[in-house]
């Protein structure tokens, strides 16, 4: 199997505000840059991300670029609000589309049963013997399909690639309307069974810097497991965005379950800004919830802190310089709090590399290279 794109190299500044600007440069690996430039200049606010790239999804369509209309409705799709109707039809073209394209890829799909629904995995052979079966996941808003892109980089080497999506993620949520739990390794182990699979490795992406972690403390056919990148506290992340003074009082607020007085000050903030009402409605959509402190109470519970020593596997740790969504610090918390791990290896990517951002948008080629590398090093060395 071979890549059918190359990932662009380079953190482009596309937009003036750091969210659109993210998510034009994470599916840019789709898309002419000189549209996206023309597209971008157009955006002020969600509604006009959403009018901009669904008008320019169709205007694709109609020039037999399929590809690449795909990707807009997926750009669009993510911003929509979960009560939209048009979430839901921008979601199932993008789908249409994209799979109307890569068909004729070697792959089988797969639908692994799981608490009376079932979850979709797409099953990648490796070139030649196998040596190893990875799996791979996403993690708060991402879609099995914008990885399909890495798996030549894995199969090349031997290695047979599982992609899945899980309970909140992608089919699951947007179908069966299933939410996502903090027990990760539910999922990972149903895949497992019914795969019949007795050892692999495991890959997060995102949010899967917590998940995989936490699927790997409790499922030990997992043998080697990939933070990509570090996530050790979701909840540390959204706080972040917080001036020290509303840190201090969310945790406060938490600590206490004040549940009727973080939802007064949530509900007031949500009114005002529309990324925080984005979040949280995409956050409550994720969750099962249906208000803000239940929303964070689910928030809170994804940390790796209470189960990181049960991790002994081989772990490997990515990170970015500039991750807007993930702090910094967390990658060296992260890293000292892993204390039983067989082995452990940090990569920590650099704005010279063009990789310092969210789950190295900007140079993804590099970040699967390092994945890769790293898994054929610790199979090719099991007693180092």
């Amino acid at each position: 199997m071979s890549n059918r794109f190359e990932f662009p190299v380079g953190y482009l500044q596309l937009h003036d505000d750091a969210n659109y600007n993210f998510q034009l440069n994470r599916w840019l690996t789709y898309w002419d840059e000189d549209e996206v430039r023309r597209v971008a200049a157009n955006i002020s606010d969600l509604a006009t991300w959403k009018s901009e790239l669904l008008q320019t999804a169709k205007t694709c369509e109609a020039d037999n670029r399929a590809l690449n209309a795909a990707f807009f409705y997926r750009a669009a799709e993510f911003f929509i609000a979960p009560n939209d109707p048009d979430k839901l039809i921008a979601y199932n073209r993008f789908r249409e589309l994209f799979y109307s394209e890569i068909d004729d890829l070697p792959m089988t799909r797969v639908d692994i049963p799981y608490e009376g629904a079932t979850l979709p995995a797409l099953i990648f052979p490796a070139d030649g013997p196998k040596r190893e079966t990875v799996l791979v996941h996403g993690g708060f808003d991402s879609f099995k399909e914008e990885f399909i892109e890495m798996a030549a980089t894995f199969t090349r080497q031997g290695i047979e690639f599982i992609l899945f999506e899980g309970p909140g993620q992608g089919e699951p949520l947007m179908l069966s309307h299933i939410s996502m739990p903090n027990d990760w390794e539910r999922p990972v182990s149903a895949i497992l069974d019914h795969l019949q699979i007795s050892s692999c490795s495991l890959i997060g992406i995102s949010l899967g810097g917590y998940l995989a972690p936490r699927a790997a403390a409790f499922d030990k056919r997992i043998q080697r497991v990939v933070a990509y990148d570090v996530l050790e506290d979701f909840l540390g992340c959204l706080s972040a965005k917080l001036d020290p003074g509303a840190q201090k009082l969310l945790g406060f607020l938490m600590r206490i379950r004040a549940r009727k007085t973080i939802n007064t000050l949530m509900s007031g903030v949500i009114k005002k800004d529309e990324f925080a009402r984005w979040a949280f409605g995409h956050g409550m959509h994720v969750s099962g919830t249906n208000k803000p402190y239940d929303y964070l109470k689910w928030v809170e519970s994804f940390t790796t802190k209470p189960f990181a020593h049960l991790i002994d596997q081989d772990f490997l740790l990515l990170g970015g310089t500039e991750d807007h969504l993930v702090p910094l610090p967390q990658f060296f918390s992260q890293a000292g709090n892993l204390p039983n791990a067989r082995s452990l290896t940090t990569r920590l990517f650099t704005d010279k590399e063009q990789a310092s951002s969210h789950c190295q948008v900007g140079n993804l080629q590099l970040a699967a290279d390092w994945i890769a590398n790293w898994l054929v090093f610790q199979l090719e060395h099991p007693d180092k």
